[in-house]
């Protein structure tokens, strides 16, 4: 049987396989970009390119995270962890909806900048100081 003009042999499919998976991370890498966030939705975060469903998390100044347990009453041991490296800003992201509540310890809190936002606000913003090479920190509750 005669080979037909556009049947590839394996090689030229390996490239082409090859060339789709490389354009297709790209593209992931271009909206989701290393070090911030990139798509997120309720319940659906994505950070540094990782794709984390239904995970609260803390990212510190140094580029540490952490994924944490759920709550919507954030009390001030919660956060220790995101202030040892000493960030200038802070955010506490509350939700989609902006049911998670800090309690009074870190709304008092003087070590650095505070923001309590809603996520699609924190997300914003963080990526923008983290941009303008801001040292920042964030907890993030990906739900509520």
């Amino acid at each position: 049987m005669a080979k037909l003009p556009f049947t590839m042999n394996r090689k030229r499919k390996l490239i082409v396989a090859l060339a789709t998976v490389a354009v297709l991370t790209l593209i992931w890498l271009i909206a989701n970009p290393l070090g911030r966030f990139g798509l997120c939705r309720f319940g659906y975060t994505t950070y540094s390119a990782l794709p984390l469903p239904l995970a609260d998390l803390q990212v510190r100044c140094d580029g540490r995270i952490r994924i944490v347990k759920k709550t919507h009453d954030l009390t001030f041991d919660r956060i220790e962890w995101l202030l040892e490296p000493m960030p200038e800003i802070l955010i506490i992201a509350t939700g989609w909806d902006g049911v998670t509540r800090p309690d009074y310890k870190i709304l008092r809190y003087k070590g650095c900048e505070l923001l309590v936002l809603t996520n699609k606000e924190g997300i914003a913003r963080f990526n923008e100081l983290k941009k303008a090479g801001k040292r920042i920190a964030i907890h993030y509750h990906s739900t509520c």
